[in-house]
């Protein structure tokens, strides 16, 4: 609009005055595009490995097994378990047995899950002194790095399909737990 009015005339501070204008008109402000969003900050890297690491369920697969995929923030490395039903008490189950192996996070940041909201799963995190933190409603990118890691995962298992190989397979080089 500043554009269009530019081209026709011009006074002193005109690009203000089409602002406030367009600010004050109802109607602009229900068709205009909504305010942009901020931009997303990085997530600060942790100072060592497996202090911060984050969790999420990817949807049944067509085997309707459910993958829980776990991330380190600071080395990328990831975990993928495979379970047919999941539920809480099955999540602290494996949680322990990684944890067993690699060590004890400070920070899990997970979705809002009912797996990670249960009661269940908040005292686990409670006594072993783990902070629990959830995503925004509806905001993926507040655990970017499973959900990219998630990306890489659902073209593993096209081709998997495609060329009708094992999971375990699949996760070479990954470690995965059946």
């Amino acid at each position: 609009m500043k554009g269009r009015w530019r081209s026709k005339v011009w006074w002193p501070r005109i690009d203000k005055d089409v602002e406030q204008l367009v600010k004050a008109c109802k109607c602009c402000t229900l068709v205009g595009l909504p305010n942009p969003t901020a931009p997303m900050r990085r997530r600060e890297l942790p100072a060592a490995p497996w202090i911060d690491v984050t969790m999420d369920l990817m949807e049944p697969l067509p085997s309707n097994e459910y993958l829980l995929v776990v991330v380190d923030y600071y080395s990328r490395y990831k975990e993928v378990n495979n379970y047919k039903n999941i539920t809480s008490l099955q999540i602290i189950k494996m949680v322990k047995e990684m944890f067993s192996r690699l060590g004890y996070p400070i920070s899990i940041t997970a979705d809002n899950g009912k797996q990670f909201m249960s009661e269940e799963f908040r005292s686990f995190c409670k006594e072993c002194n783990i902070k629990l933190f959830s995503t925004v409603l509806y905001w993926p990118q507040m655990i970017g790095e499973v959900e990219r890691q998630n990306r890489d995962i659902l073209k593993r298992l096209r081709i998997n399909q495609i060329e009708r190989k094992d999971l375990k397979e699949m996760f070479m080089g990954v470690s995965f737990n059946v």
